[in-house]
């Protein structure tokens, strides 16, 4: 069957993009791309080139839909392109045709493979690391270790320092605390009351926490550094 003399072409990416226009969800690229690489080497459609480059048209299209859809109703890929032909019209290949001299490349695959790689070369590169650091400790002596090292707190120092933490956090909470509720009443009727019925209003106790918990989160960090004098 001869093509049509104005048909419009698309190459991958832009062909991709058409085939998501008309189908609900999306699909990549590279997905569409195994598709078709797929039907050819099988022998079932072929896709057409210009200057080397494969060219996608409006018969791609219908396929590509169709495909999509079939695979949201469970179809395996085989089933799918063995009985393509049954569905929709295909396009013949030309006389000449050989197939592929190479594998089309998968550019996702192939990053994926160098970044895969990459990260277990890093991660022997650190375990090599962490052993020799552990080997040099073990070098040195235990007495200079100890000299550099700070001596470690008393049971009492510990106590005390659980107690302080506790306290300046207690107070910074009675204070953020304080200081919200003040900031809350300031707050126009329509945020603070709502209304119960017809004819009752009450205050807007889930909006109040609300506010509250959002105030203390934006303050901490200020009121913090106020209590240690930190710039």
């Amino acid at each position: 069957m001869n093509e049509p003399v104005n048909t419009t072409y698309w190459q991958i990416t832009e062909f991709a993009e058409k085939v998501t226009e008309n189908i609900d969800g999306s699909v990549h690229y590279n997905t569409v791309a195994k598709w078709f690489n797929k039907l050819e080497t099988m022998g079932v459609h072929y896709v057409s080139r210009a200057a080397g480059e494969k060219i996608y048209d409006e018969l791609d299209l219908e396929i590509g839909v169709f495909i999509h859809q079939k695979r949201a109703e469970k179809w395996r890929l085989d089933v799918i392109f063995e009985n393509l032909p049954k569905y929709t019209e295909t396009r013949p290949f030309p006389d000449e045709w050989e197939g592929e001299s190479s594998p089309t490349l998968n550019y996702s695959e192939i990053e994926e493979a160098i970044i895969r790689k990459m990260s277990a070369k890093m991660q022997d590169q650190l375990i090599a690391a962490q052993k020799e650091i552990a080997n040099t400790i073990e070098q040195v002596a235990m007495s200079k270790i100890s000299s550099l090292l700070p001596q470690p707190k008393t049971e009492d120092e510990i106590r005390t320092e659980r107690l302080n933490h506790a306290l300046l956090q207690m107070k910074l909470n009675n204070k953020l605390e304080e200081a919200a509720l003040d900031q809350w009443n300031k707050q126009p009727d329509h945020i603070r009351v709502r209304k119960v019925g017809f004819f009752r209003k009450e205050e807007n106790y889930e909006e109040k926490d609300r506010f509250i918990r959002n105030y203390k989160n934006q303050n901490m960090e200020r009121v913090l550094r106020e209590e240690l004098d930190i710039e």
